[in-house]
């Protein structure tokens, strides 16, 4: 049993866990992190990790006027994703798109908590556990400075932020903490990430976290880290060598090939609104090899 913000939630083998979120969980690569870990060192009580991030998504369904195409929002697909993925916990990550790269304004940060809350209690209707991960810091120092808007300009968007955007996100980050008597788990990224880069920028002044929106691979480390003692209960300070030479890694490049099959069919079957579509098998072809790929990671683990 593990236990967050005094609720309790049972680990057992073949749990199935659900990421929601914007591209920093369509990318994925916290989520291959946590597979590469519990392959490595639990693989028989493994939870099975299904990635149904989307790029440019929000909970609050707005979208800055320049964005290429009205960005999509969670609630277009919720319902489908939970039918068809049938989670017992879902990780619902968004924040860093739903305050659309503005100003802190008001009416923005209620279409954002609506949006949460209404997710969370979709989530329990459906009978999940429902986890609310914190976005991680906006990092201007990892952008370029011409990009960056001060207050009061007509339009803002990702390629053209308010500079103090972090405290926007910050705001929303603080919120989402007060929300442990109604989500089931609160997992804070927000301050280990802007720990890990401050500690960073005092080695070395010039260190970017990324580019500014988006976590470099040291920082998705840091989410998984985070999500490992946060919900399960275990702590690694040391790096894993997956993570500083994932190309040396045999086993972790199988565990990414298997991530990036999956969730792209798993993207394309539950279905989404941005127009940017991946290429997919169909989602059982796509099972059956992810089969495959799991006998071919087991070899490589128990040798």
């Amino acid at each position: 049993m593990t236990r967050i913000e005094g609720k309790e939630l049972q680990i057992t083998d073949g749990k199935r866990i659900v990421f929601l979120g914007d591209s920093i969980t369509d990318e994925g690569t916290y989520i291959t992190y946590l597979a590469a870990y519990f392959e490595q060192h639990m693989p028989d009580t493994s939870p099975t990790f299904i990635n149904l991030g989307i790029s440019s998504e929000t909970a609050s369904g707005l979208t800055e006027a320049d964005h290429p195409f009205p960005r999509p929002c969670i609630h277009d697909r919720l319902a489908r994703a939970l039918q068809e993925s049938k989670p017992d916990w879902v990780v619902v990550g968004y924040g860093m798109n739903d305050g659309i790269y503005a100003p802190y304004s008001t009416e923005r940060f209620q279409a954002y908590q609506n949006g949460i809350l209404s997710a969370v209690r979709m989530i329990h209707q459906y009978g999940a556990k429902a986890i609310v991960m914190t976005p991680p810091p906006f990092d201007p120092k990892s952008m370029s400075h011409d990009a960056l808007l001060p207050d009061g300009q007509e339009n803002y968007s990702y390629k053209e932020p308010y500079e103090h955007y972090n405290d926007v996100i910050r705001s929303y980050a603080n919120w989402l903490l007060t929300l442990d008597s109604t989500a089931d788990a609160v997992v804070n990224i927000f301050d280990p990430l802007l720990q890990h880069r401050e500690h960073e920028r005092e080695m070395n002044p010039s260190y970017r976290s990324g580019d500014g929106i988006h976590p470099n691979s040291e920082g998705h480390w840091v989410i998984a880290k985070t999500l490992l003692k946060c919900l399960f209960q275990i702590a690694v300070e040391q790096m894993p060598d997956f993570v500083e030479q994932p190309d040396k890694s045999q086993l972790f490049q199988l565990i990414l090939q298997r991530q990036q099959l999956l969730s792209s069919s798993w993207k394309e079957h539950v279905g989404h609104t941005n127009p940017n579509k991946k290429e997919a098998l169909p989602l059982e072809a796509a099972l059956r090899k992810g089969e495959e790929i799991t006998k071919q990671i087991r070899m490589i683990a128990e040798a």
